[in-house]
């Protein structure tokens, strides 16, 4: 069955949920207010049921309207990166492969791993694909991605899977906290300490799984901030410390005065290359994890 909608109802939508009114989506889909009123009704009209009202002076989804812009997400980022891969035939380039990388890669190698990859496959590039939810295997199978780097995982059976590197946790400081003077810093010094993390929810082989929950010594009270630039920042300003993967840490490492130390006996987690399992040899996809692997030496 043919659809009863066409794009230009895709965009009309997914404008006013943005805007809120029928004025600045004209302005911005540069058609008048008039023509977007009637594009409104002649999609109410197709589909046989409202697709907003007015709240607040305001125009907001219904429930229809909800899923309709549900699909328009969908439909138009998905035709917005067609043509974005399109526009790259032209000028030489016939496949781009994306990377996944979460908040906790350590970026400064990323440049160079770009150069080593498109000299060796000039035809092709990559992206770097950062928003990865819900998280970085669900897009390697959903095709979001074509590769993915992640910590504290494990090989896994429905994926093709190479262990890059591992690494140590360590502890974050400023020079001025007491764990400076220490010689060692053990499990249980955390107790009484500001915590900064990530996220709270324990994760496969992180710290609250490896260091905390075992020993079942928990800081006093931790804060929440999402991710590592944002974690730096907050022991940077004395707020608390934070334990982080060695990788991760050395990026910021050069712009700060911030001081490590491993904990304990010493705490480790592995990085992992994923892809599908019927990615063939010697494509794009593969080329650019072989050259990870290759630049291992100063990885590690």
């Amino acid at each position: 069955m043919s659809p009863k909608i066409g794009m230009r109802h895709l965009q009309m939508i997914q404008m006013i949920a943005q805007t809120g009114n029928v004025s600045d989506a004209a302005t911005m889909l540069t058609i008048t207010q008039s023509a977007l009123s009637h594009r409104i009704r002649e999609a109410e009209r197709l589909l046989g049921t409202p697709i907003f009202i007015r709240r607040n002076k305001k125009l907001v989804p219904t429930s229809a309207g909800e899923r309709l812009l549900h699909a328009a997400k969908v439909i138009l980022a998905e035709v917005e990166k067609a043509e974005f891969d399109i526009s790259k035939y032209s000028a030489g380039i016939e496949q781009t492969v994306r990377l996944g990388i979460d908040h906790r890669v350590g970026n400064d190698w990323l440049p160079e791993l770009f150069q080593n990859f498109t000299e060796q496959v000039p035809k092709a590039e990559f992206e770097l694909v950062t928003e990865l939810s819900p998280d970085p295997l669900y897009c390697l199978r959903n095709g979001k991605i074509d590769l993915c780097l992640v910590s504290g995982s494990k090989p896994q059976a429905a994926f093709a899977s190479d262990l890059l590197l591992r690494d140590e946790l360590v502890v974050v400081f400023l020079p001025e906290h007491p764990f400076f003077l220490k010689s060692r810093v053990e499990v249980t010094d955390f107790h009484n300490q500001i915590y900064i993390t990530d996220t709270t929810t324990p994760e496969y082989h992180r710290e609250y799984e490896q260091v905390f929950s075992p020993n079942n010594s928990f800081p006093e009270r931790v804060i929440r901030v999402g991710r590592s630039d944002m974690i730096i920042e907050f022991i940077k300003s004395g707020k608390g410390i934070s334990i982080l993967p060695k990788w991760t840490f050395e990026t910021y490492r050069k712009d700060s005065n911030l001081e490590h130390k491993s904990i304990g006996d010493g705490f480790y987690i592995d990085w992992f290359i994923f892809m599908r399992k019927d990615e063939e040899e010697g494509s794009a996809t593969k080329k650019l994890a072989q050259c990870m692997k290759d630049m291992l030496p100063s990885l590690s």
